[in-house]
């Protein structure tokens, strides 16, 4: 910054500034308001779903992730069904787990 010797240059020196501030503060909003565009749930989502559509291989891990925790859900219903008793539901929660695994484990057999 030069040296100011008199009252209008002061004067231009301090306009000056405030004029940069000014721009700096715009820019600054900006780019702010560009990160909150980028960080909104909904683009993080289709930014995630993008991914999902372009790798072959996380589609793959994510079908059969889906079919293996269908069958065990649907294996828990159909075998215990709805229950109040803590004994059945702590039962049918392993049966779950155990069809769930089972299934999993055939996939990725299958698909050595």
């Amino acid at each position: 910054m030069n040296k100011v010797s008199n009252n209008r240059e002061l004067e231009q020196a301090i306009l000056k500034l405030k004029a940069q501030k000014e721009a700096d503060m715009f820019e600054l909003k900006s780019q702010i308001s560009a990160s909150m565009e980028e960080l909104r749930p909904t683009r993080i989502i289709q930014r995630i779903a993008d991914d999902l559509k372009n790798e072959p291989q996380v589609q793959n891990n994510v079908i059969q992730s889906t079919i293996s925790l269908a069958v065990g859900y649907l294996t828990k219903r159909l075998l215990i069904g709805k229950s109040n008793s803590f004994f059945k539901s702590v039962l049918g929660y392993l049966v779950q787990i155990g069809a769930t695994k089972i299934v999993s484990n055939k996939i990725i057999t299958n698909n050595k």
